[in-house]
């Protein structure tokens, strides 16, 4: 019994493991995408704003009942900045370099140089905000129609999206998902006494 038990759990960690493995991003539902390779959650792209409300607006968001966001890094290397450098060229880059920047990975790997996919219905084929400061005056953004990256004064308006460190899953799929694994686990130990 304990060996059946075993092959069952085993089963089901090489199937989660090979799903996420071909799969880059992951619906968790309530608007929430998760980046499986980069590790972050992607809420809906939303409106424009100048760079400091759109920092204000990502920090102050509570989505899948976790707070925290943030505006996506230009450079994950340099996080909020300033970073004065040259920014990871995602259109030439190599797909593991690529990572260091959050929205060109977004761009270039996820949405294969688009800004059409079915999992963001609001996204816009303009210019987003990125949470990595360029100096005081400037701060870096992402141009999702040309797939380019630059920098312009705060004071300018680009849309805003906000990202989440890590698998955000809303709190009733996570209770769902807990609550079906208990009744899972419940199951195979009635079998067994029996």
């Amino acid at each position: 019994m304990k060996s059946r038990l075993l092959v069952a759990i085993c089963a089901c960690v090489v199937t989660l493991i090979t799903t996420s493995t071909n799969a880059a991003l992951v619906d968790n539902g309530g608007g929430l995408i998760y980046d499986d390779v980069l590790d972050i959650t992607w809420a809906q792209p939303d409106t424009q704003r100048t760079w400091d409300n759109a920092n204000t607006w990502a920090a102050g968001q509570t989505l899948g009942g976790v707070s925290g966001w943030r505006l996506p890094y230009i450079s994950v290397a340099a996080g909020a900045g300033p970073f004065t450098g040259s920014p990871v060229e995602c259109s030439t880059a190599s797909e593991v370099d690529c990572r260091d920047n959050e929205l060109g990975y977004m761009f270039y790997q996820n949405l294969s140089g688009t800004a059409s996919s079915p999992l963001f219905p609001t996204l816009e084929s303009g210019g987003y905000w990125s949470g990595t400061e360029f100096d005081s005056f400037r701060a870096w953004d992402f141009e999702f129609f040309f797939g380019s990256q630059g920098f312009d004064p705060k004071s300018s308006s680009f849309d805003s999206w906000a990202v989440h460190s890590g698998n955000v899953v809303p709190v009733p799929a996570a209770v769902w998902l807990f609550g079906s694994g208990l009744i899972g686990l419940f199951a195979m130990a009635r079998r067994r006494l029996l």
